[in-house]
């Protein structure tokens, strides 16, 4: 077979529906950014990825499902990151430190306003309230890993999650700031916060305070 030939050739069934699938991601998550995702119908979804509404119902059993998946693919691909599998491997204290206040900083515009879209339509939906939950659970379980990494071995889990917990509350906040007053989240306002993190994580670990200075510098 020419490549041409190959070009021209059916998909399989399956690299057909992922690929369907994931033009309805991408249509639902522009849509969900723009207008939000309680004033986005299937229709609409429909109309921007190309894909027939019964068909999107085959693939999909309601947008509860459609943000379901959307969220898996985030997360894997946020959780899996390089830069923080690499540095729990090798036990880079600094990476580690950096990839936290990358995760607090929340410099994703686009993504935060997918994810303040979820955070509100969970305080009026199950679904979708069980979706953020299992957002919540996995990112907490993550930095607690990588601040195992950097612990001192005696320290409690309890006492890690209770960190976990202090970045998750700063950074939501910090992502819905981002969202509706970007210009309101400079370094001027921005340090403090990382700052109190940043003592909180030095308590705990053996490294100290050795490595605050680069974490801190690399936030916009």
């Amino acid at each position: 077979m020419t490549t041409a030939e190959a070009a021209d050739a059916p998909l399989p069934r399956n690299e057909k529906a992922n690929a369907r699938r994931s033009k309805v991601i991408h249509a639902a998550r522009k849509l969900f950014a723009e207008a939000g995702f309680h004033n986005t119908g299937m229709a609409q979804i429909s109309k921007e990825s190309g894909v027939l509404v019964g068909q999107i119902y085959r693939d999909f059993a309601n947008k509860e499902a459609i943000v379901a998946e959307m969220v898996e693919q985030d997360l894997d691909e946020f959780l899996f990151d390089g830069v923080l599998c690499n540095a729990c491997a090798t036990g880079d204290h600094g990476a580690v430190r950096a990839w936290i206040a990358d995760f607090v900083a929340c410099e994703e515009v686009e993504d935060a306003r997918i994810f303040a879209e979820i955070t509100a339509e969970a305080a009026r939906n199950e679904r979708i309230a069980a979706i953020f939950h299992m957002i919540d659970h996995r990112l907490r379980q993550q930095l607690i890993l990588a601040l195992r990494i950097i612990a001192d071995a005696d320290v409690a889990d309890d006492r890690l999650e209770t960190i976990a917990n202090l970045i998750l509350t700063v950074s939501w906040g910090v992502m819905q700031r981002r969202v509706l007053w970007p210009s309101q989240v400079d370094r001027a306002v921005f340090a403090p916060l990382l700052a109190c993190i940043e003592s909180q994580i030095d308590a705990v670990c053996r490294d100290g305070a050795t490595t605050r200075v680069v974490c801190a510098e690399g936030v916009a």
